[in-house]
């Protein structure tokens, strides 16, 4: 009895994380430094839960780019994605030694969330972010 009392518990549980709802102003007061970006998807499920719904840029203090990215997980389950930040000078060459780390992001079915890094290095003027499948 205990255990069919625990699976019921534990099923409904697993239904009510499938989609977050979500609310915000409608007006809202902080603008945006949206940029174009080039895609290169060679993973098709990936994307359809870790969408890249923008790109917004600033620099911060320090002359320093700070980078946020908007995902969209457009499916209803759980995931979890690797994600890494590369940086780039002005000449479109790697700045060796500020390469971020591999990163786990969980994102619940619907929900979208914001990843952001920044380049530890002022010579930094682009960058590109790396997405993988988590499977562990």
């Amino acid at each position: 009895m205990k255990n069919i009392i625990l699976i019921t518990i534990l099923a409904s549980l697993l239904c009510a994380c499938s989609t977050v709802n979500m609310v915000e102003p409608a007006n809202k007061q902080g603008q945006k430094q949206m940029v174009n970006d080039k895609r290169v998807i060679t993973d098709s499920s990936l994307d359809d839960y870790a969408y890249i719904a923008g790109v917004n840029t600033a620099i911060v203090s320090g002359n320093l780019l700070k980078v946020q990215v908007e995902i969209v997980n457009s499916s209803t389950a759980y995931r979890s994605v690797n994600y890494q930040f590369n940086w780039f000078d002005e000449n479109g060459m790697e700045v060796s030694g500020v390469t971020s780390p591999w990163q786990v992001l969980t994102i619940e079915g619907g929900e979208r969330k914001y990843i952001s890094a920044v380049a530890t290095n002022p010579r930094v003027k682009d960058f590109s972010l790396k997405l993988l499948p988590n499977v562990r």
